[in-house]
């Protein structure tokens, strides 16, 4: 359950905006702690509320250790790619180290939804007990960039495959207490609802293609002809292929909303907490459909001051979507055993790839 409010979520949100423009944005750190523990609070379960229990400190931190690693294997790969050249003379040996460096980087950015993940669990607490997450991120991020790649060879018609596999992964390296969680996904159950997403992206693309192929037809025209200051045929194509792109983008969005309902709902219809909790997700492609038009209205005629709504309409919906079935009687709980991260989140602040609050 909960039982947040907007104005709250405003005061929060004026403040943090505030002191994030007084530091020229190192408090941002601190606005994504301040608004969880607001967040984590006003969630009750069984009676009991929720507590976060992370720093601002911790991700600032975790984000200056994400750099200082990232900076130092640019710089190494530099250096040992200028030694090869000199050595060897060879170009193709002297580009062996930059392309070790973007592996590397792809699998440090893949596995670092995991590393975040196991921080908020750790720093989760419910009745005084905390969560926790074994394995490692980098296997993670291995495992998702092999199956990202075979996503690729096979024209992402793996999609539902991967993503059940990559939430198991996640899942059932999850506890909570002295209990774990287990899930079980079946790619199967989804094929249908992804095919058809697939087909209705595409459809949209050639319906508008069909749409604006003059306005693209003029852009190619424009680019070949000398700019002369402000061209009105040339604005009026570059505005035109950009409408493209935004139509086809918020499309290609709203279309998705129903394949995310069915896999929300299989997620969780399949996850369970040791014996004594099942849990299971009541959405459906109609309230997802609304909540993100209503949220993309918000955003753009707010120019994004209406945020604190959209995070409070996400929450709820969030929160009254969610089922659980069973009793969970804290006094039965062990604490979880699992040694806590001591920063949180670098990798993912860094690389900025889901890191929503």
């Amino acid at each position: 359950m909960y039982d947040g409010k907007i104005g709250e979520l405003y005061g929060i949100f004026i403040k943090n905006l505030l002191l994030q423009i007084i530091t020229l944005g190192i408090y941002r750190f601190w606005t994504t702690t301040n608004t969880r523990r607001y967040i984590w609070s006003r969630m009750r379960f069984q009676g009991e509320r929720f507590e976060y229990t992370g720093t601002g400190g911790e991700l600032f931190k975790g984000f200056l250790l994400a750099i200082a690693i990232l900076f130092s294997a640019v710089f190494a790969a530099a250096i040992l790619s200028a030694i090869l050249r000199a050595v060897t003379g060879s170009a193709l040996l002297g580009a062996l180290p930059p392309l070790v460096l973007y592996l590397v980087i792809a699998v440090v950015a893949s596995g670092a939804y995991f590393s975040a993940q196991r921080y908020r669990l750790s720093r989760t607490q419910w009745c005084g007990i905390r969560g926790g997450m074994t394995g490692s991120s980098v296997v993670y991020g291995v495992v998702a960039l092999l199956y990202g790649l075979l996503c690729i060879v096979t024209l992402g018609q793996m999609v539902p495959w991967m993503s059940m596999r990559l939430a198991e992964r996640r899942i059932n390296a999850s506890s909570f207490g002295s209990l774990p969680f287990h899930f079980e996904g079946r790619a199967r159950a989804l094929y249908a609802a992804f095919l058809g997403m697939f087909a209705g992206v595409i459809v949209l693309l050639i319906v508008l293609g069909a749409i604006f192929v003059n306005s693209f037809t003029a852009l190619v025209r424009v680019g070949h002809a000398p700019l002369k200051g402000h061209d009105p045929a040339a604005l009026a194509a570059l505005g035109s292929v950009f409408l493209f792109y935004l139509l086809f983008t918020v499309g290609a969005l709203l279309i998705r909303c129903f394949y995310l309902a069915l896999v929300t709902r299989h997620v969780m219809g399949n996850t369970t907490l040791g014996s004594q909790l099942r849990f299971g997700s009541s959405i459906t492609a109609g309230r997802l459909l609304g909540m993100m038009l209503g949220n993309l209205a918000i955003v753009v005629v707010t120019l994004g001051l209406g945020w604190p709504i959209v995070l409070h309409r996400v929450v709820r919906l969030a929160a009254d979507t969610l089922q659980v079935s069973g009793q969970l009687d804290p006094q039965t709980l062990a604490q979880n055993d699992q040694t806590p991260p001591r920063t949180g989140e670098g990798m993912l602040n860094l690389l900025d790839h889901g890191s929503a609050f």
